[in-house]
């Protein structure tokens, strides 16, 4: 009770800015970039669902319309080289009255769009496209001299998502289904004169090019044997250890001049010119009939000239489902959507602190070499099991003997079978900094009983 008295008078200080809350954390992330090469920025929407309890005043009708809730815009940072959690760099929350950050963001600022910002602004700050074009903006000119690459699914697959990431001198890999019209170098020896069509799409033909539908093109291209993909029952992306079944996919690369009108409060705009761009295609080798097989069309900046350059666009791809795991620990671990503040702000000033300790929590897992999932395979589980027994063994890794420690002073028992789930790590993170706290605050009087006592295992035992 205690905790929770906390947690609503910080999230209810109407003293405490949330812009500069959210300032301060993406200074805090950007600090722990500094050993990391390349930041893959990581976008997603997750929808919040607060359809079992009314404390909110300000909710809004949410996925198919029958409930309601918040968007919850996520902008996660993870380290390319490292594959690490670093932070979030940026979110907005969306409620019945908008996006929460338009002190901070400029969603009117590209004149295309300035008649829509003079007669429907509400809805062009909603559109999710619109929304990462500008957060990934914002968050680029924050942070001069990092090198960063935007990636997200096919919801993001626009135009201007593009041109804002070479703008801002930046890269991005999107996801895309494949299904619109390309232009194409007629050099390409793959590529016969049947396979061109004559529909274009809003511009002449450059000098050179074909125009060739995407779906063609994808079913055509040259691909080599690549990797085995780890999936779980319903056929997603998972870690090997949680794999109930694999696909042996291969991959092709090509370069296509991408034109697509994107649309904005039901209005398509037409852009002034082609975006070039590189595609990598991921198919399925053999797939089975029980499920839809593995296709993964991928536009990105970045170059794909070698298999080793086509490999690291797949490889940023693959780690765009780490935002995945860390909404599971925002849901299942800190229990967002149980929350019952009655606002959207007091909401999201929650979801600053909460995602410093998601996002703690998921490095600290990927620091020791342990799998996302909360069930451990045998070799794991003999590791944390060891350090949980040994908590103040300097020869174990310390990252190790903590991970040990907010598991099994917060519910696991032990045992083999006992997953390690968000929700644990969440009430150990919250006891481990609640100590700190203490210690920190106290520590005079701490050291003075521990010595009237003489010592904290002497009194134990006593």
């Amino acid at each position: 009770m205690a905790s929770i008295a906390s947690a609503c008078r910080f999230a209810g200080n109407t003293s405490i800015d949330l812009a500069q809350l959210r300032t301060a954390r993406r200074k805090a992330v950007l600090e722990m970039c500094a050993g990391e090469k390349t930041i893959l920025v990581i976008n997603d929407m997750s929808v919040l669902n607060y359809n079992r309890h009314e404390s909110k005043s300000d909710r809004r009708a949410i996925g198919d319309g029958r409930s309601k809730g918040y968007e919850y815009i996520c902008n996660l940072a993870v380290g390319l080289e490292s594959e690490r959690y670093l932070g979030v760099l940026h979110d907005s929350l969306i409620s019945a009255s908008g996006p929460d950050d338009t002190d901070q963001i400029d969603y009117h600022a590209n004149p295309t769009f300035a008649a829509l910002s003079k007669n429907d602004p509400a809805r062009l700050e909603r559109n999710h496209a619109h929304m990462l074009a500008c957060h990934f903006k914002h968050i680029s000119q924050s942070a001069p001299g990092i090198k960063m690459i935007s990636v997200a699914d096919r919801e993001f697959d626009d135009h201007y998502v593009f041109e804002n990431a070479i703008r801002c001198g930046q890269d991005a890999v999107i996801g895309s289904n494949g299904v619109r019209n390309v232009q194409v170098t007629r050099s390409l020896e793959w590529v016969h004169e049947d396979m061109y069509t004559t529909r274009q799409n809003g511009l002449p033909g450059a000098p050179g090019h074909a125009c060739c539908s995407m779906k063609t093109l994808v079913a055509n291209v040259p691909t080599t044997p690549f990797k085995q993909l780890a999936l779980d029952g319903k056929g997603r992306l998972v870690e090997e250890s949680a794999a109930r079944s694999h696909a042996h996919v291969s991959t092709g690369s090509f370069r296509v001049k991408l034109y697509r009108p994107p649309k904005r409060n039901g209005t398509y705009f037409r852009p002034t010119d082609y975006i070039d761009l590189n595609v990598v295609v991921v198919k399925e080798d053999n797939p089975p009939k029980d499920r839809p097989p593995i296709e993964w069309v991928l536009y990105t900046t970045l170059p794909v000239d070698t298999p080793e350059q086509v490999a690291q666009v797949v490889r940023i791809y693959e780690l765009r489902w780490l935002i995945e795991s860390f909404f599971k620990y925002l849901k299942s671990g800190f229990q967002i959507e149980d929350l019952r503040y009655d606002n959207a702000r007091k909401t999201a000033v929650h979801l600053v602190a909460v995602t410093i300790a998601a996002a703690f929590i998921c490095k600290l897992k990927a620091q020791v070499g342990l799998p996302r999932p909360g069930l451990l395979p045998p070799g794991d589980y003999a590791r944390v099991k060891h350090a949980a027994n040994h908590p103040d063994d300097t020869a174990i890794d310390a990252d190790l003997r903590l991970f040990a420690l907010l598991a099994t002073h917060c519910g696991w028992r032990g045992r083999k079978n006992d997953p390690i789930s968000p929700l644990t790590l969440m009430k150990g993170f919250a006891r481990l900094t609640t100590a700190l706290h203490m210690l920190n605050n106290a520590a005079g009087l701490l050291q003075e009983i521990d010595d009237r006592n003489g010592g904290v295992k002497n009194a134990c035992n006593r």
